[in-house]
């Protein structure tokens, strides 16, 4: 995926769907299709052009700072501060626990930090 793909500014469709993960309980299958359907919206090219994972704050409270989804996996999993995340999603961490970004889009060479208003933020790493 282009540099100027990754800066595409996201759809509020898409934005809203991979909000709605901090629910603090599991997420039916229909979330899940849900998610999957805008996912696949935002990038048409199939899931070779999807990120590996999404990472964003967790809201559930102390002790979890974050959690992650992998929806070819189906994986949502919340994260304790100081717990190691799998599969370089922790180089995403310290900027969705900050807050100021919706959800951080995890690509194997780019971080995409997503505004709740789907701006994108590139950087390498």
């Amino acid at each position: 995926m282009s540099v100027e793909q990754l800066r595409r500014r996201r759809s509020g469709n898409y934005v809203d769907a991979v909000s709605r993960l901090d629910t603090g309980g599991p997420v039916s299958a229909p979330d899940i299709d849900a998610i999957r359907a805008a996912v696949t919206a935002e990038f048409p090219d199939g899931p070779a052009s999807w990120p590996l994972g999404w990472v964003s704050k967790c809201y559930l409270g102390t002790p979890y700072e974050v959690h992650i989804v992998d929806i070819s996996g189906h994986i949502i999993q919340h994260f304790k501060r100081g717990e190691a995340m799998p599969g370089g999603m922790e180089r995403a961490r310290s900027l969705a626990a900050s807050g100021r970004y919706a959800v951080i889009e995890v690509f194997s060479d780019r971080l995409v930090a997503i505004g709740s208003d789907g701006t994108t933020s590139v950087s390498m790493g």
